[in-house]
């Protein structure tokens, strides 16, 4: 791991490994700031970008599980905008896999020129689908942004309030917000960084994205992405069922494997999204994952959920050291799990 972190120049990183509920790893490193001597800690907080999806979608499984909403319910039962057309047909699942059928990343200018969301979604709904909803992935982040207003109006509360009361409170992650406020008024808190005449140097902390929270708008540290890694494995039902676990992995649609590092990790493989996670289907495991860039700050997780394991890194740079880490975390295992099927996962730690 730290080969790697040097390897690829990266400012600042930190790294959690969890296997049969119990945090196995949690490392830091490098510093907050290239240049400073401020270090990166198990509970700077970085922004994790499109990872945040992830938890957009198991929100909504907490709802549905609750019989206040139907994955196949038309988005028009929820929405104060007024829709027209083919959109009247785009469904609580097709806003949480891609396939509500708009233009590949529609309107996400918008976002990085950092207007208001309800602006935003107001000029996505004036726009001609490209496709019937359901029948293709196009990636999007407005689009995904709709499930807001939608939980939102189911219970008359900010978007922000329902994530922490319902999954960040419950499961412990103190360090974990959706707002900008928290990022620049932060003391613990990892800067961005571009790439400037072949290095990383520090960048400003921007606004855009939290205008579309529910599809990039998170911030969290390693400790608490460890706690999350914990639910998303199944050890703590308490607060995320099984039954919504299941729902949000299901694969909805078929698509390529985005990840250059997973694509080559095994073949034959075959790749779906589920709701608000990416599925990679090998010959003997199946891996959900999903990556997140946005304002100089790169972000993974993936997990295996019949072995029981999962790895989750976070940077504040866009290096490749995020990609790098994961691919090589699950050959590495695999090749241990081939030695020894009955392992003590506590020895995964020599993988540092």
């Amino acid at each position: 791991m730290e080969g790697a972190f040097i390897k690829t120049n990266t400012p600042g990183a930190s790294l959690a490994i969890v296997k049969d509920g119990t945090v196995i790893y949690q490392k830091a490193f490098g510093v907050k700031s290239a240049g400073g001597k401020d270090s990166v800690d198990i509970d700077t907080r970085f922004r994790i970008a499109s990872v945040s999806k992830g938890f957009s979608a198991v929100l909504a499984g907490l709802v549905a599980r609750d019989s206040l909403l139907c994955w196949d319910d038309n988005m028009i039962h929820y929405l104060k905008y007024p829709v027209q057309g083919k959109m009247k047909d785009i469904t609580i699942r097709n806003i949480l896999s891609h396939t509500c059928g708009f233009q590949y990343q529609a309107y996400s200018t918008l976002v990085e020129d950092e207007l208001p969301r309800d602006a935003i979604i107001s000029r996505l709904l004036t726009l001609k689908l490209s496709r019937h909803p359901g029948d293709i992935h196009s990636y999007q982040n407005v689009a995904y942004s709709l499930i807001e207003p939608i939980l939102e109006s189911i219970y008359d509360r900010p978007f922000t309030e329902l994530m922490t009361d319902q999954i960040f409170t419950p499961l412990g992650m103190s360090h974990t917000t959706i707002s900008y406020d928290s990022m620049i008024n932060g003391v613990n808190v990892a800067m961005p960084h571009g790439y400037r005449r072949g290095a990383f140097v520090p960048a400003t902390i921007k606004s855009s994205y939290y205008n579309v929270a529910a599809a990039g708008g998170i911030n969290s540290s390693i400790s608490d992405m460890a706690q999350w890694l914990r639910a998303m494995l199944g050890y703590r039902p308490e607060v995320v069922p099984h039954e919504v676990l299941d729902q949000v992995f299901e694969p909805v649609i078929s698509m390529r494997v985005k990840n250059p590092y997973f694509s080559q990790l095994y073949k034959p493989r075959s790749g779906y999204y589920g709701m608000g996670w990416r599925i990679i289907e090998y010959p003997e495991d199946t891996i959900i994952y999903h990556g997140g860039y946005a304002n100089g700050y790169k972000s993974g997780i993936a997990f295996d959920r019949d072995k029981k394991i999962g790895i989750c890194v976070l940077t504040n740079a866009p290096s490749k050291f995020s990609n790098l880490v994961l691919t090589q975390f699950f050959t590495m295992y695999n090749e241990y799990f081939e030695q020894k099927k009955n392992f003590n996962g506590t020895d995964l730690v020599v993988m540092n």
